[in-house]
This record gives C-alpha cells, sequence and structure tokens, in this order.
C-alpha cells in the first residue's frame, strides 16, 4: 500500500504540476498573440475555466489528503485517550468514505449525461464533458484513501501514520528530509 501511496501522490505530483504550466503557457501565449498579432488564442478562457482549473483543484484534493495538508481541527480529539483518537479517526475515515462514494455516484452520473448531450462550454463549440469524468475518479480515489487510513490507523492503534509512508508522521518527515 506504501508504493501504491507513494506512487499516487507522485502521480498526482506531477499531474498538478504540468496542468498548471500548460495553464501558464496557454495564458502568455493568448496574452502575447493577442497584444502583438491581435490574434488571440480561440477559447482561452473556456479552457481555462472548464479544464485547467477544474483539474488543478480536483487532483489536489486527494494529493491534500495523501500529504495530510488539508485542514482538521484536533481541539476536543486531542484531549481524548488513544482508543477514544483511534475510534473517532476510524469514524471520520467511514463518514469520508461514505461521502466520497456519494460524490464519486453522483458525479458519474453527472458526467455520463453530459456526455450524452456532448456538452461544450456554452458560448464556444469546446467541449467540456470528459473533465465531467475527473470527479467520480478523484472521489474513488479519495475514498480508496480514507479505507487505507483507517486501515492504518486500526493496526497501529495510532491517529498520526502517514499515507504515503505508513509510519509515524514525525519519523516519515525526518526520512523524507533525508531522502
Amino acid at each position: 500500500m506504501v508504493k501504491f501511496n507513494l506512487g499516487l501522490d507522485r502521480t498526482l505530483s506531477v499531474l498538478t504540476a504540468v496542468v498548471v504550466i500548460a495553464m501558464m503557457l496557454h495564458v502568455v501565449a493568448h496574452a502575447l498573440l493577442r497584444y502583438f498579432f491581435n490574434a488571440p488564442i480561440y477559447g482561452t478562457n473556456e479552457i481555462v475555466a472548464y479544464w485547467y482549473l477544474p483539474a488543478i483543484a480536483l487532483l489536489g484534493i486527494p494529493a491534500a489528503t495523501l500529504q495530510r495538508e488539508h485542514i482538521s481541527v484536533t481541539l476536543a480529539v486531542e484531549a481524548m485517550g488513544n482508543n477514544a483518537r483511534v475510534i473517532w479517526h476510524v469514524f471520520g475515515n467511514a463518514i469520508g468514505v461514505l461521502l466520497s462514494l456519494g460524490f464519486a455516484w453522483f458525479g458519474l452520473e453527472e458526467a455520463l449525461e453530459k456526455m450524452h448531450m456532448g456538452a461544450t462550454a456554452g458560448v464556444t463549440d469546446i467541449i467540456t464533458w470528459p473533465m465531467y469524468f475527473l470527479v467520480p475518479a478523484v472521489f474513488a480515489i479519495l475514498a480508496i484513501l480514507n479505507v487505507i487510513d483507517a486501515f492504518y490507523v486500526i493496526r497501529s492503534k495510532d491517529t498520526s501514520i502517514s499515507l504515503r509512508t505508513g509510519q509515524h508522521e514525525d519519523q516519515s518527515s525526518e526520512d523524507a528530509l533525508v531522502a
């Protein structure tokens, strides 16, 4: 599972970086062509809004989960004993799995509907329906990550296990600095 998580983390990071760089190059080329040659790239605003930005935002959700960079409020949980923390952590992961699967299911229904309609960006004829399939894919991955996180916590009885390394957070961050 650790290899899967590390590979997924690298893949998400690389994909997101590629999308950010592509968006940057696209927008800069659009601006330069419009300014110097009065020939902007057709549909740049739609491509940015319907392709680049959703990809960046959606790919960031599981990446943040893998890197434990998501927002968590631990005020009440820190005062509990270890067993209660483990129970609440697993309960939170179970809720996360259910919500993620719900978003994936309804996202898939919406993506299939958009595909059958042949959805475009509205004013232009730039297709947008393929990006709708990113929603169910990302939330299915998120459900899997919640299951893996719950598994790690149940197995180790430690709520600060890194999803990327399967080790205690302090130890995994030290290993990351060395590597």
